[in-house]
């Protein structure tokens, strides 16, 4: 995990903010937000752009995110464009910025405060910004995306990877001046630049010199001069010319082509990654369909009363930790903004982590050794530990404070009701199966009646491998029993998610019980109750918690539990993405070792068209359908992807064959 480092800032004269990392001033004394307008909006002439783009997205990206202040009068424009040509090919901006030293979110409120025309982005941003490690975090604002990148931007641009090339259409190349900040004026930051621009894409920039002219010439962008802003004679602005050679992959075996884009998806599912997915979707304006083989939403896993969402840190892979961080993150600010129209039960007063054993205190020791910010993790004796249960416990652990639990069952039911407000098609007891492409549509046959649509997304948990396309995909079931119980005198005080070999939930409000489990039996599809693993799920809570009077006294007599059969990868990530052809991969890569090796050319990854999915969320689904969704559904539409490129490897759908395949090996 690679901290940040925090911005140091103070205030000049003229109350300008002023970096004391590059003792610069973070916009112009002048006029920040006019030098905005006049170098970045105008020296890329965004507005006649927009009118006449032909694609349903633009991107801008800039390379210092700063105070936002470019942003902020960004969106605050596309609003206008969007307000006064609503029938526009044109509906979505995406704005990607690059941020090494982050200011916090109360220094950035306190700044946007001289702007009241940007309350509204402004509120929104500051009240989900919390940058937490490197890499790419999404904020949404109707149709406008920011990405920020936290980080070097060395170290993040080549992470943008082939999927974003040529794709964007407008830069800001802004940051402190190049005498203040010369690390990031140069020839690594032209020549990405140059590979992520698309055919005729400009950028524009405040500062005229010589170096940043002919750096950026040198990779091959025609710069021209313009007068400048204010007191300033000249900036740059240019485009890359349309005959420029389109750059070569760099992954071509990870590579998921975008394929001919559709507005008329269906998805094959009923649990929360289905959700998400489709929330992704219809935001983007497409007609979906959700085909569900039971007689009721969210029957499998995702029916279970109580869930826990926290992110799923651990000592071994920082990889894995970064996307279940990132992922969090990302889930957190959609509930802010699916609970303001969907009800649904939930509580984010903390997860406590129980050093149940020796074993489990050294690996949460490890954990707090990683650094995470007090707000993600922190230590915790038996006394701190015992006042955030509310509960008195022998043993100490961890804590993350904005974790907690929420009702899956009426997130993902009432949730689907509300998207069926916003166009979803739901079609209940209806079994897919046996899809054939034919005519560029995926169809199938049920009850006599042919089913047809142009783009197919599989989220249907364990039962994946039912399909001939997804038979070589390494997913297996796994059987987890969650029991309920009644509170007791003692546990109605128990005041967050404690996890142990385990987990209990405080009492839900709605039921007066609380849910203790789960079993976990792998490769195990069956759905009936069982009285031992509810027998179970009791005993291994009394057995890690030994010591603790209030575990005594539970009732098991009602037999009350939720059977969920999960779908899970043993390398302990989902898996997102087109769906790879198996058998055409074997036959393609079967010399890739010797290929890498002996630098030859190397094909793009054979995928079935417009056939994708969604799994392997296992029991994080909480956590991870949110990013795993908006993640998918930027893919489906061809828009930029809110995640580096080395965890999207890691999600890959082909990942499990190509990792041998790389090594060598026969498959």
């Amino acid at each position: 995990m690679s901290k940040l480092t925090f911005a140091t800032l103070s205030f000049n004269h003229n109350n300008t903010p002023v970096s004391e990392q590059f003792d610069d001033i973070y916009f112009s004394t002048q006029d920040g937000l006019e030098e905005s307008y006049y170098v970045f909006q105008g020296g890329n002439q965004l507005w006649e752009k927009w009118q006449s783009h032909t694609k349903t997205h633009f991107v801008i990206a800039e390379t210092g995110f700063g105070t936002g202040l470019n942003f902020l009068a960004v969106a605050e424009k596309f609003s206008q464009f969007r307000a006064e040509y609503p029938k526009a090919k044109l509906q979505r901006l995406y704005f990607i910025s690059f941020e090494k030293f982050p200011l916090r979110s109360e220094q950035l409120a306190n700044i946007h405060r001289n702007y009241p025309q940007f309350a509204k982005f402004s509120e929104n941003l500051t009240a989900c910004w919390q940058p937490r490690q490197t890499g790419c975090q999404r904020y949404h604002f109707d149709n406008i995306y920011l990405d920020i990148w936290f980080g070097d931007m060395a170290d993040n641009l080549p992470l943008l990877g082939d999927s974003y090339n040529e794709s964007i259409d407008s830069w800001f190349l802004d940051g402190f001046s190049p005498d203040k900040n010369p690390e990031m004026w140069n020839e690594n930051l032209y020549s990405q630049m140059f590979r992520l621009t698309k055919k005729g894409g400009t950028f524009a920039t405040f500062t005229a010199s010589s170096n940043v002219r002919r750096g950026l010439q040198a990779v091959g962008f025609d710069v021209k001069k313009r007068k400048g802003f204010g007191k300033k004679r000249e900036m740059l602005w240019g485009e890359k010319p349309l005959e420029s050679k389109s750059p070569a992959l760099a992954f071509p075996y990870f590579y998921q082509q975008n394929q001919s884009e559709s507005d008329d998806i269906a998805i094959v599912g009923g649990g929360v990654a289905s959700l998400c997915v489709a929330l992704s979707l219809l935001e983007r304006g497409k007609q979906v369909t959700l085909y569900c083989k039971d007689e009721t939403l969210a029957k499998n896993a995702s029916g279970n009363k109580q869930g826990a969402i926290y992110p799923q840190l651990s000592d071994d892979d920082e990889r894995n930790v970064r996307f279940y961080v990132h992922s969090f993150d990302y889930a957190l600010q959609r509930l802010v903004q699916l609970e303001k129209v969907v009800e649904f039960e939930k509580d984010l007063s903390g997860v406590a982590l129980y050093a149940y054993n020796e074993k489990t205190e050294k690996k949460l020791q490890k954990m707090a050794e990683q650094g995470w910010d007090s707000e993600l993790y922190h230590l915790c004796d038996s006394e701190q530990l015992s006042q955030k249960l509310g509960l008195s416990v022998p043993n100490g652990g961890a804590f993350i404070p904005r974790g907690g639990w929420l009702s899956p069952v009426q997130l993902v039911q009432n949730g689907f009701a509300y998207l069926e407000k916003l166009g979803l098609k739901i079609v209940l007891n209806h079994q897919v199966q046996d899809i054939q492409f034919i005519n560029d549509k995926w169809q199938w046959r049920y009850n006599g009646e042919i089913f047809a649509h142009q783009t197919l997304i599989l989220a249907n948990g364990h039962t994946l491998k039912s399909f001939e396309q997804t038979e070589g995909i390494p997913l297996y079931p796994v059987r987890g029993q969650v029991s309920q119980i009644p509170t007791t005198e003692a546990l109605e005080s128990l005041k967050c998610v404690i996890c142990y070999d385990g987990y209990l939930t405080p009492k839900s409000p709605m039921l007066g019980t609380h849910c203790i489990g789960a079993s976990h039996i792998r490769d195990n599809a069956e759905e009936g109750f069982s009285l031992e693993e509810h027998q179970q799920n009791i005993a291994k809570f009394s057995e890690n918690l030994t010591g603790c009077n209030w575990t005594q006294g539970i009732d098991l007599s009602q037999n009350l539990a939720k059977v969920g059969i999960r779908a899970a990868f043993r390398d302990r990530v989902p898996m997102v993405g087109a769906v790879p052809n198996f058998e055409k991969q074997k036959t393609q890569y079967a010399n890739l070792y010797n290929q890498l090796r002996r630098r030859e050319f190397v094909e793009q990854a054979e995928c079935y068209p417009n056939l994708y999915l969604v799994n392997g969320l296992a029991s994080r689904g909480l956590t991870t359908a949110p990013l795993l969704g908006e993640l998918l559904a930027s893919q489906v539409c061809g828009e930029p992807l809110p995640i580096s490129q080395d965890i999207w490897h890691n999600l890959s759908t082909n990942r499990t064959w190509m990792r041998d395949l790389l090594k060598g090996r026969k498959l």
